[in-house]
């Protein structure tokens, strides 16, 4: 049986998700019962990249996966309070999310909510090419989200909101 580094290897190499039993993110349980795990707030949406937005205008735009590689571009921006972010995913086998059960990597700041491109705990879930996912940063601080399938690969960014 593969190990998870090889699994997750074959992921990143094939731009595939597959369901992986027992993958936790790195805090040694099932992220099933975890009382830290927030669900997103109704601020995020996700949309086809052929005109059916949510009306929410863009302050900044991260491209996830851009020529296929394993990175946001840009890795890390700055925005104000009441700014949206919209990611656009340009490769397939990506998610964006901040929230604790995701990867030991994200961090928000004290009173923010986790946001994730995907529903509940579902951490490996990806979304298609050409969709966005945005959020509005209401609380100031650093949030540093990553691509849950690619964080152990250093898929990780940071949003900077100022006052």
């Amino acid at each position: 049986m593969p190990s998870r580094r090889q699994l997750l290897k074959a992921v990143g190499a094939t731009g595939f998700a597959l369901p992986l039993a027992g993958c936790s993110g790195g805090d040694g349980g099932d992220n099933g019962g975890d009382a830290t795990t927030q669900e997103p707030t109704a601020t995020e949406t996700t949309t086809t990249s052929e005109g059916e937005g949510d009306g929410q205008s863009s302050d900044a735009t991260v491209a996830v996966g851009p020529e296929k590689r394993l990175r946001f571009e840009p890795e890390d921006i700055e925005v104000a309070v009441g700014e949206t972010v919209v990611w656009e995913f340009e490769s397939p086998g990506h998610n964006v999310s901040s929230m604790p059960g995701a990867s030991p990597k994200c961090e928000k700041p004290e009173g923010a909510e986790p946001f994730a491109s995907y529903e509940g705990n579902e951490h490996f879930a990806v979304n298609e090419v050409g969709t966005t996912f945005s959020h509005t940063f209401d609380v100031a601080g650093e949030y540093v989200y990553v691509c849950t399938p690619h964080a152990g690969q250093g898929m990780v960014g940071t949003v900077t909101v100022t006052e």
